[in-house]
């Protein structure tokens, strides 16, 4: 589904807006991510994508139709997955029967609904859980659950707000392939996340919020290109013996070491380079040719968060 906004804005009072003239076009099939600070306008924007929330100003056409009248929202609606921010859970309905009565509101019939709750269930590794109340499950568990309900009906458009939000570190690797596989069929995906290393090299469009103003959208490699973001920060751990030779072959190719010291009994550097993992790599090579044994490699900034930090610094904000 192709989402188009034209001067979208937002007014609660009629005197301050919390979202004004926003142009955006997110191509079919993409992920975009949506990225500002609180306050920025991100779920105003999401919840008028969803169509839960009416326009001061503007409108979101939706491939090419701009809905107008009650039915059309409706019919759009069975269309849409939206999870927005501080979505509650019946806690006394387990996550089979959560699921079912979304499924039913959804109009999905009833031969292919069990089906497509046993698949939710296995897809977010709930089945275990699938008959505990979800008033007892764990903040996760209750995320999971309903991330899930937003893909039981198999939405053409994606909206999710804040979606790693009381995950672990498995269950964000779990939304990651999700959504990995959520593109692969067609859906197009809209992401908000405070979390921009969970968003780089998994969108493939970006738009940044400031003020309830849009100050930069596009797709991430002509963004990250036009604002010339071209430093990139490793983190190296490296076994302690023969670990002082590193600083001298580090200057040799002008890497700027930020922080040292000790992790896990590995020394450990954070270091800044101003090219491509290309020069990163003859780095390493470097390294090694000197006797310094690296265990790890790691990026540990994102070009996303580059780009955001530059803006920022640019007092867009």
């Amino acid at each position: 589904m192709r989402v188009e906004l034209h001067g979208l804005g937002k007014s609660y009072d009629g005197a301050r807006w919390a979202l004004r003239g926003v142009d955006l076009s997110i191509p079919s099939g993409s992920i975009l991510g949506l990225i500002g600070p609180n306050g920025a306008g991100k779920s105003t924007a999401l919840r008028m994508v969803a169509t839960l929330l009416e326009p001061t100003e503007g409108t979101v056409a939706f491939d090419g139709v701009v809905p107008t009248s009650p039915d059309a929202h409706q019919s759009l609606r069975r269309r849409i997955g939206f999870l927005g921010d501080g979505n509650p859970l019946y806690k006394h309905l387990t996550p089979r029967e959560y699921l079912r009565f979304f499924g039913q509101c959804f109009g999905l019939p009833e031969r292919e609904l069990g089906g497509a709750i046993a698949e939710i269930l296995t897809t977010f590794s709930l089945e275990s859980k699938a008959e505990t109340p979800a008033g007892e499950l764990s903040k996760g568990m209750r995320q999971r659950l309903l991330i899930g309900r937003c893909l039981l009906h198999r939405p053409e458009l994606l909206i999710l707000d804040e979606p790693a939000d009381g995950l672990d570190p498995r269950g964000r690797s779990d939304l990651r392939r999700v959504l990995d596989d959520v593109r692969r069929r067609g859906v197009t995906v809209v992401i908000s996340s405070h979390i921009l290393r969970e968003l780089d090299d998994l969108c493939d469009q970006v738009a940044i919020l400031q003020r309830g103003r849009l100050v930069v959208a596009g797709p991430v490699a002509e963004i990250i290109e036009r604002h010339e973001v071209a430093r990139f920060v490793y983190e190296l751990r490296m076994l302690p013996q023969g670990a002082e030779h590193a600083a001298d072959v580090l200057a040799r190719h002008r890497v700027l070491v930020e922080s040292s010291g000790m992790v896990e009994g590995l020394a450990a550097l954070n270091v800044q380079l101003q090219q491509d993992e290309a020069k990163m790599a003859e780095v390493l090579a470097d390294l090694f040719a000197h006797g310094v044994k690296v265990v790890t490699c790691s990026r540990v900034r994102s070009r996303l968060e580059d780009v955001y930090d530059r803006i920022s610094d640019d007092h867009v904000n």
